[in-house]
């Protein structure tokens, strides 16, 4: 029996085209652009994998590590996760590294991890003042429902529902990070100001990418967020790595800060975080929306919409106070009524003893 061809071609057009989704094959292709860049750098070619695969396995760690210092101008933690991209790239090319010769052998920077600015809902105010309307509802948007950029620029208006106060956010599993499809809501003022733009949009429309190529549309949006941060002079950066402190993933932030502080879980759910044991931890659509409501006066940015949402917070306590109260009444009257009754028995029982 003739033995059958299965051999597999493997370069980097077929590495690349395992990745599904459209935003790793992008991140893929920038990790293997840096490699092979280093590779004609040093030796006049792109693709030297025959010639690696001549060499001893110390000999593949030290050029390795040569591209990891030919790296040195990138952050610390830029370069560790292009080697974790670039790493599946060479096994896939038959160069295949032993993950403790990883650890005792190669020498990355340490990263400095600085204390993150914290995103305050005036900057927020400041900054979204100066947006064009689309803009400023993008980024409201993406503050109240706790979502990536990446998964934000990629909703189409076929994936919002739209309720009577908050639209109702499905991130299909196409989309989202992790490939784990989840439920979040854009709170009512982010709702409310949306609405005129879907009413112009047809199913298939994005909702807020500016291009289909996910990679370009978060360049378009960090682009159009860096203008503004210049012009209202929040333009800070970080002094370990030349950072801005204000980005997209800010506004991101900023809601998970503001909904943790009532229910982390929650805000973790609809994040798309990890969450311990979270697969036992199971809430439909109905009683998510309802928590989320419960506090999203936090995620409010206009100080007109936040006043009347905190007055509609107080008149819901207040409401509930009063049924408390009111429940509290019919349980003392009920108590006082058995007491009543308890005292005629008595009676009784005290009048049958005395004849």
């Amino acid at each position: 029996m003739a033995k059958l061809d299965l051999k597999l071609v493997r370069n980097r057009e077929s590495f690349v085209a395992k990745k599904k989704h459209s935003g790793t094959k992008s991140n893929y292709n920038v990790a293997i652009n840096n490699f092979e860049n280093f590779c004609m750098v040093k030796y006049g070619k792109v693709d030297i994998f025959e010639e690696l695969k001549e060499n001893t396995d110390t000999e593949i760690l030290d050029f390795i590590q040569s591209w990891i210092d030919f790296n040195d101008r990138l952050n610390p933690a830029t370069v560790i996760n292009l080697f974790s991209r670039v790493k599946k790239y060479l096994h896939h090319r038959g160069i295949k590294l032993h993950p403790q010769d990883i650890k005792e052998e190669l020498e990355f920077k340490r990263v400095i991890s600085e204390e993150m600015y914290p995103l305050t809902r005036e900057n927020i105010q400041t900054i979204v003042k100066e947006m064009r309307y689309p803009n400023k509802v993008q980024f409201i948007c993406q503050s109240s429902s706790l979502m990536r950029i990446g998964e934000l620029v990629e909703l189409k208006k076929k994936h919002l529902i739209d309720t009577n106060d908050n639209i109702i956010v499905k991130i299909p599993a196409v989309i989202a990070k992790f490939s784990k499809g989840r439920t979040t809501f854009f709170s009512k003022e982010a709702s409310k100001m949306l609405r005129p733009l879907l009413k112009e949009m047809a199913d298939d429309d994005l909702a807020f990418g500016s291009n289909d190529n996910v990679k370009h549309a978060e360049t378009n949006s960090e682009q159009i967020l860096r203008r503004i941060l210049d012009k209202v002079k929040l333009d800070e950066r970080y002094d370990s790595n030349g950072r801005h402190k204000i980005n997209t993933h800010s506004f991101r932030a900023f809601g998970i800060t503001a909904l943790s502080r009532h229910d982390p879980n929650l805000a973790k759910k609809i994040a798309g975080q990890k969450i311990y044991l979270g697969e036992y931890d199971r809430m439909d659509d109905d009683e998510k929306l309802k928590i989320y409501q419960k506090y999203e006066y936090d995620l409010i940015i206009d100080d007109s919409e936040k006043q009347k949402a905190e007055i509609k917070k107080l008149q819901s306590e207040k409401s509930e106070l009063e049924k408390i109260t009111q429940d509290n009444q019919k349980l003392e009257d009920k108590v006082a009524r058995q007491d009543q009754v308890l005292e005629r028995l008595i009676k009784r029982l005290d009048d049958a003893e005395a004849k």
